[in-house]
């Protein structure tokens, strides 16, 4: 499995502008997509946050824009930390 970050640039116009956060996770196998999606509902219902998802059988891509980092930001939120720590779990 590996794993590819891209973080575009926010808009110059606005220094408050938070740059949107984009990551893709690839995956062994569906079953570890799968497991991995799962934990992800679970986690999006704890945080009451729920991220853009797209996916395929082997990967999925998370994309969480400007607005929704500083949401998770001001309820002092761990949801991106803990959704990366969710690829190793499903790994093991």
């Amino acid at each position: 499995m590996t794993e590819s970050k891209d973080v575009n640039a926010g808009s110059t116009a606005s220094k408050e502008r938070v740059a949107q956060f984009n990551q893709r996770f690839d995956f062994g196998s569906y079953a570890e997509t799968r497991q991995f999606l799962d934990e992800l509902a679970e986690l999006s219902k704890r945080d009451d946050y729920y991220p853009d998802v797209s996916f395929g059988k082997t990967y999925a891509n998370i994309s969480i824009d400007g607005e929704g980092q500083a949401a998770l930001r001001e309820m002092n939120s761990t949801f991106i930390a803990d959704m990366q720590a969710l690829v190793t779990k499903t790994k093991n």
